[in-house]
């Protein structure tokens, strides 16, 4: 962790020349941030890695927002990035903060008509994202050509299904034993179908909490992603069930064909599926970080009383 007089110490050395207006501590979830408000500039945002044991995507951030902006799509500006450990004991990176507001405040404040044409943005902005070609799927650090040779979809299978989330549901009598192997059944038997994919730039993260849109003129587009520490080669896939399903969100038809027509392809249903059922039993185990909002416990049990009926469906279409 780092206190706020230590990134006062930090803010005032990077920008000696602005005031500062206000600092807010965001919290943790991966990495403790903080938003450095200014009386004489624009917002900006530190990120402090504080899990030694995990990897660092201070740097990883950086190369994202290259790669973004070498395909011009919207990027925030990278202003600081040092993970030399020599001004404080912790790994960081410094970026402007950004236009625009997040998708799920949007969506509580607009009508659905203005809501299709959000998601129609947000299907666009991710067809060009998965329009960017990766070496092989596997996440990488610093190089975006030097890719772990773990399979994502080996690692997210013996991680949460055969132990992790699908484990620790089913030990807390939330789902069955039955439910939870038939989860695993489903996945290791259709193994070879998840990794018959073209490795794309995946978010990993997409969110209604992690997208920003804007209005300009009529018409709406995003203007930045967060949580881009989670951005990795992979199948497009895993980020449209997140897109056309996001955890903790009601979502209506309207939406999820706008999406799909920004989109410009109808998506591989079973593939899609599938990662649906890992992101279910992950958001029901806490593994995302939600927004605080009174809706989560219900999702969870609408999304718990979906999982028989899926993995029928599953198991008759992929027999």
């Amino acid at each position: 962790m780092i206190n706020e007089a230590e990134v006062v110490r930090l803010v005032q050395s990077h920008f000696p020349e602005n005031a500062i207006a206000q600092v807010e501590d965001l919290g943790v979830w991966v990495r403790h941030t903080y938003r450095i408000r200014f009386r004489d500039r624009g917002a900006v945002i530190y990120k402090f890695h504080i899990h030694p044991e995990w990897l660092d995507g201070s740097v990883h951030e950086y190369r994202v927002c290259e790669i973004l902006k070498k395909n011009d799509l919207p990027a925030p500006e990278v202003l600081v990035v040092d993970n030399s450990c020599e001004l404080v004991k912790l790994p960081f990176v410094v970026m402007e903060q950004g236009r625009g507001e997040r998708l799920d405040r949007l969506i509580q404040t607009y009508p659905d008509d203005e809501v299709a044409q959000m998601y129609r943005a947000v299907g666009e902005f991710y067809r060009r994202l998965h329009s960017i070609p990766g070496v092989q799927s596997g996440v990488w650090v610093d190089n975006p050509d030097d890719v772990f040779p773990d399979s994502p979809n080996d690692y997210l299978y013996e991680n949460e299904l055969v132990q992790g989330s699908a484990l620790l549901l089913a030990e807390r009598h939330i789902i069955t034993t039955l439910m939870h192997q038939r989860i695993m059944d489903l996945w290791l038997g259709n193994m070879d179908l998840l990794k018959t994919h073209q490795p794309v730039m995946v978010h990993g993260s997409p969110f209604p909490w992690t997208i920003y849109l804007e209005k300009s003129d009529i018409k709406w587009q995003v203007t930045r992603i967060g949580a881009m520490g989670d951005t990795l080669w992979w199948d497009a896939m895993y980020d449209q069930a997140f897109l056309i399903d996001p955890p903790f969100t009601w979502m209506f038809d309207p939406w999820r064909v706008a999406f799909v027509q920004g989109y410009g392809k109808t998506p591989d249903v079973p593939r899609l599926m599938l990662y649906r059922l890992l992101q279910i039993v992950c958001a029901v185990n806490d593994v995302y970080m939600q927004p605080e909002a009174g809706q989560n416990e219900a999702w969870k049990q609408y999304a718990l009383q979906s999982l028989p009926r899926m993995l029928t469906s599953l198991e008759n279409q992929l027999k």
